[in-house]
């Protein structure tokens, strides 16, 4: 078969000379078929013509009408980029698929051991409270004796002597006021009271006239030269002009209470301090309008409550000069209603100001009210702070320190600790492992901190921040917590 693929090979392309791939695979099959015929010690003879079979077209490039060559060619480039994506792919597999379900599997294993594992809580042991207390309470530096100058006489602000900070003494002419109509209706109130004045010397006369023709009249009566009827006609006429002298004295009375009532009105012109102290308001200006209310008009807006700035001038109303005595100042302190029991005049206090770290100022109570407020239920409180150097100031914020004995104050455990429920107030204690719900009464609020008078013992152990899982009866993990709530 070998021999007729040779010798039909140039017949073949006499033929056909368009199919020019036949000679090459002839002379494969004939190389192919002599070697397989040929002894194996012949093989070293033949090796001339295997070394020719490169030169042949077996790897020449396929011609362009051979689909199955040219197929199999973009197969043998295209298999690298098929290698590399599947390289790719296993990458992407192995880097981001096998952590996720490792996580997974992690994760579902804690939750399996959390939700197997003893919820871990941590305690504090509590202590009863010691009987001598302390409140802190905040407190407002006020002077002992201060006076707010209102206005009574309507005018313009005609002079002002003093200004903020001035000493000033008891009577010391603070301003003037220009009031126009005060000043005339105190020389009108002085003419009615010389006309009043007048008419009485007139009526004076009238009745000298009538009590001198009576007695002339009299005498002739009872000599009988004149009539009965004469003598009483001269006694009625020296009645009615003493009538007459006694209207004309309560007209005089009367203008004199009404001059002197202008008179009055019309010192109000001039401000005058009523205590020693100091200047520490000012809310006029010269030539400010002063209505009788005290307010001041006419010199520009009123500084914004909260701005800071200074109550001098502009139409901010109220008193025109304020003035204090700084010799003598006192702190007032608003007592809730469940330490007020405690409170009482006598005991002293410590007073703490930020401005001044370090020092303490004593004061004492001297008075209270006696009495809670019924809009914020305190009970307000008076004291006198020691300031021998002056270095306090009216309005300052005052930290301050009471000291008091309670009687029975309970344990104090910490807010964070006390559930409330609907049907009251509870504490988790732990006893053995397991959680105690302990109902109690509550005491004084500390804020963070509360008393409890009733529902725990001396020497408790209390859950502090108790979660969900702290039920009635569950085991626990108990922790010790580093720093207890107690004092």
């Amino acid at each position: 078969m070998s021999e007729e693929l040779v010798h039909g090979a140039p017949q073949a392309s006499e033929d056909n000379a368009s199919i020019a791939p036949a000679p090459a695979v002839a002379a494969v099959s004939k190389s192919g078929a002599a070697r397989a015929e040929e002894p194996t010690a012949n093989v070293e003879d033949k090796a001339p013509e295997a070394a020719e079979l490169p030169a042949t077209d077996f790897f020449a490039p396929p011609a362009e009408n051979t689909p199955l060559r040219a197929g199999a060619s973009h197969m043998r480039r295209g298999w690298p980029y098929l290698l590399a994506g599947v390289i790719i792919i296993a990458a992407v597999v192995f880097l981001g698929v096998l952590p996720r379900l490792k996580l997974k599997k992690e994760t579902a294993a804690r939750a399996v051991a959390a939700r197997d594992a003893l919820p871990v809580v941590e305690v504090a042991i509590v202590r009863r409270a010691s009987a001598v207390q302390q409140l802190t309470l905040p407190g407002t530096v006020t002077p002992s004796i201060s006076a707010h100058i209102f206005g009574q006489a309507s005018g313009y602000l005609k002079a002002r002597y003093v200004d903020l900070g001035d000493a000033v003494h008891r009577g010391q002419l603070l301003a003037v006021i220009s009031s126009p109509d005060l000043d005339a209706i105190v020389i009108q109130q002085r003419s009615l009271v010389q006309e009043s004045e007048d008419f009485l010397n007139r009526e004076r006369t009238q009745e000298s006239l009538a009590r001198v023709t009576y007695g002339r009249i009299h005498v002739l009566a009872v000599d009988g030269v004149l009539s009965k009827q004469d003598d009483d006609v001269a006694m009625a006429a020296l009645l009615a002009a003493s009538a007459n002298v006694q209207s004309a004295q309560n007209a005089v009375g009367a203008a004199n209470g009404s001059l002197q009532h202008a008179t009055s009105m019309a010192a109000f012109e001039e401000v005058r301090s009523p205590i020693d102290g100091t200047v520490t308001s000012r809310n006029v200006e010269v030539g400010s309008y002063i209505s009788a209310a005290g307010a001041g008009q006419g010199n520009g807006p009123a500084p914004a409550a909260g701005s800071g700035a200074p109550p001098t001038g502009g139409a901010q109303g109220g008193e025109r000069f304020g003035v204090a005595d700084l010799r003598d100042l006192h702190v007032f302190v608003a007592v809730p209603e469940q330490d007020a029991i405690y409170m009482g005049t006598g005991p002293k206090a410590v007073l703490i100001f930020s401005e001044m770290p370090g020092e303490r100022f004593d004061a004492k109570i001297i008075r209270s009210t006696d009495s809670l407020s019924q809009q914020t239920r305190t009970l307000l409180m008076e004291m006198k702070v020691a300031d021998p150097k002056h270095r306090l100031r009216p309005g300052m914020y005052a930290t301050v320190q009471l000291g008091f004995d309670a009687l029975d104050p309970g344990i104090l455990v910490s807010g964070s600790s006390v559930i409330t429920l609907a049907h009251g107030a509870f504490v988790a204690v732990v006893n053995d492992n397991v959680i105690h719900m302990q109902k109690v009464q509550m005491g004084r609020d500390l804020g963070t901190e509360v008393y409890v008078t009733a529902g725990l013992n001396n020497g408790d152990a209390v859950v502090l921040n108790p979660t969900d899982a702290v039920q009635d009866g569950v085991h626990v993990v108990a922790k010790a917590a580093q720093k207890g709530p107690e004092k």
